[in-house]
């Protein structure tokens, strides 16, 4: 789900595990803030000069969360920046289950895949199993991402 024309740029931060979101954002001209959000809002993307950002957007995720799920949502964002710009108008929020009003359950789950497929390069996912990395969980950890978003990406049963 990654278009073709950022995949080189996403790829100088994936040669390992774990992905570097903070550096992927920043190349698309984002900074990722953790901040105490709204109950049950997991992310927010806003259009704001003030954060000084080169795109003129900054990505919010909820402080209260654990680490892996703050690391999905910033991805999940920068794949709403990414795949739907035109669509964020001033400010896009997501709920804990990464959905929102004004953007479709589609471009929802694009976003998810685009998160998934950035977070945990299937190269790389290969590599780590040839090296050792066989279970789930130490795949999750390595990746620092949630055991579910780890067995989603294995495509096991959740």
């Amino acid at each position: 789900m990654i278009p073709a024309e950022h995949a080189s740029m996403i790829a100088r931060h994936s040669a390992k595990a774990p992905v570097d979101v903070a550096a992927i954002a920043k190349d698309f001209g984002l900074m990722i803030f953790s901040a105490d959000l709204p109950a049950n809002v997991s992310g927010v993307i806003v259009k704001d000069k003030s954060y000084n950002t080169p795109s003129g957007f900054a990505i919010f995720v909820d402080s209260g969360e654990p680490a892996v799920r703050q690391r999905f949502t910033a991805a999940h964002e920068i794949g709403h920046f990414v795949l739907h710009r035109d669509l964020i108008g001033d400010r896009h929020e997501d709920n804990y289950l990464l959905r929102s009003q004004g953007i479709s359950n589609r471009q929802e789950q694009q976003a998810n895949q685009f998160a998934a497929d950035l977070l945990m390069p299937r190269n790389l996912i290969q590599k780590a199993m040839e090296d050792g990395y066989t279970t789930v969980d130490a795949l999750a950890d390595l990746f620092q991402v949630s055991k579910i978003a780890m067995g989603i990406r294995l495509g096991l049963p959740t």
